[in-house]
């Protein structure tokens, strides 16, 4: 006789979920607290899956569907998330907005963690969005319509580009163009060809509800990835031009005003996109996507992990003594005591002062070890040098290719000058 396993109940494996979600972050939180490597360098990562894990599942005790049940738009989903970044991180090759710092030094474990940390952008977007919904928030916003003639979504389409290209031509002035211009040029093409989506079409009928939410679930996301940036080790700087000062976590506050408008972009073009996903659509979208991974390891990330092994500075014997020591950690090893590193490494007190100020330097703001091998031979080989030192001559010592930017030298100087109470004239140019 055949033994019938009753089926789960589904609110009682939805507070599973939630429950082990919300145990992941707080597992995440405690090693990131006792400086865990790894955990640290992957915290964006490890916080966005579980947080995304509990959107959805409250989706699904609000009466809605989970992405889970939908195996195959969940992963359709996460990889046009990536592709649309990806699009964004290469428009940011020429407006070198934002840079990363202290991503992992191996090219497959750096790959793969830039492109699980992108796939989590749609979601973010979408899932907020959806629960609103579902919450019935705005479902009743309306306003006069706005009628659309048969031209409007083709001079839309084209003042998008025209927005594009000025972000483009002249990046310094028009860079926040930048997001609004991509929901220019796709949303026509999507009132075209899937009207059920277009927010032009919601527009044209004064339909306001799923706009205000959309804008309203970007704002969410917003702050999300910039606290998530924020304690991450590897991160994002931003480098906004006239707004490099004052920041909010890592972003200017001005800039969460993006936020409501990136979420427009990221619903129309992942709207166009998601419905012609096909071996041929992905193979062309995976080859840009490895276009601009190769781009951003030039352009845009700033450094990777330091390691002792790379260590500029120290001779090969003290790296010796450290590592049998178990100071393999730079982070570790830039906050230890100058006693306790010659006690516990058997090297001399000024080794053990040369070790720890080129630590430091290396785990400054992102500085790295190959920059900092390069200040330390322009003669920069602290971070009370690098407070007292003028900026352009700082990008002219360490300057070997794309990276350092004159705005990332910037970004390094200001961080010295605020951990040894220097005082520079030039870094804030």
């Amino acid at each position: 006789m055949a033994v019938r396993i009753p089926a789960a109940d589904p609110a009682a494996l939805v507070r599973i979920r939630l429950l082990a979600a919300a145990a992941v972050l707080v597992a995440v939180a405690a090693l990131r607290f006792y400086e865990s490597p790894a955990v640290a360098t992957w915290l964006y990562v490890l916080a966005w899956y579980p947080t995304l894990l509990i959107l959805d599942q409250v989706v699904v005790l609000r009466g809605g569907e989970s992405l889970l049940a939908q195996p195959r738009a969940l992963v359709t989903m996460l990889w046009w998330s990536a592709v649309i970044w990806f699009l964004f991180e290469a428009i940011n090759f020429r407006l070198q907005d934002w840079y990363y710092v202290f991503l992992p030094a191996s090219l497959p474990e750096r790959w793969i963690g830039i492109t699980l940390s992108l796939a989590t952008v749609v979601p973010a977007v979408l899932l907020p969005e959806r629960l609103l919904d579902r919450l019935g928030v705005w479902q009743q916003l309306r306003a006069r319509p706005i009628p659309l003639r048969a031209q409007d979504p083709r001079v839309v389409f084209w003042v998008g580009w025209g927005t594009l290209a000025a972000a483009l031509a002249l990046p310094r002035y028009f860079h926040p163009l930048t997001w609004v211009a991509v929901w220019l040029v796709a949303e026509p093409v999507l009132y075209r060809t899937d009207p059920a989506h277009s927010l032009l079409v919601d527009l044209a009928a004064g339909r306001w509800g799923r706009i205000a939410r959309l804008m309203a679930a970007g704002l969410f996301a917003g702050a999300l990835w910039e606290a998530f940036n924020f304690v991450a080790r590897g991160q994002w700087i931003y480098t906004v031009p006239f707004l490099e000062h004052i920041k909010l976590f890592e972003m200017p506050p001005i800039g969460f005003l993006g936020f409501p408008f990136f979420a427009l972009e990221v619903w129309s073009v992942y709207h166009l996109l998601a419905p012609r996903t096909s071996n041929r659509t992905v193979l062309a979208s995976a080859a840009f996507a490895i276009l601009v991974l190769v781009g951003m390891d030039h352009w845009t990330v700033g450094s990777v992990t330091p390691r002792l092994a790379d260590l500029p500075g120290i001779s090969q014997e003290v790296r010796d003594r450290l590592a049998q020591a178990g100071w393999t950690d730079i982070f570790r090893l830039a906050r230890a005591p100058t006693a306790e590193l010659a006690y516990r490494a058997r090297i001399t007190p000024a080794e053990a002062q040369a070790a720890r100020d080129v630590a430091r330097l290396s785990t400054l703001r992102g500085i790295g070890t190959i920059h900092a091998a390069a200040l330390i031979a322009g003669g920069i080989p602290s971070v009370a040098a690098l407070g007292q030192a003028d900026a352009d001559s700082v990008w002219r010592i360490a300057h070997r290719g794309p990276r350092p930017t004159p705005a990332e030298v910037r970004v390094w100087i200001r961080a010295a000058q605020r951990e040894t109470g220097g005082v520079s004239g030039d870094a804030g140019r």
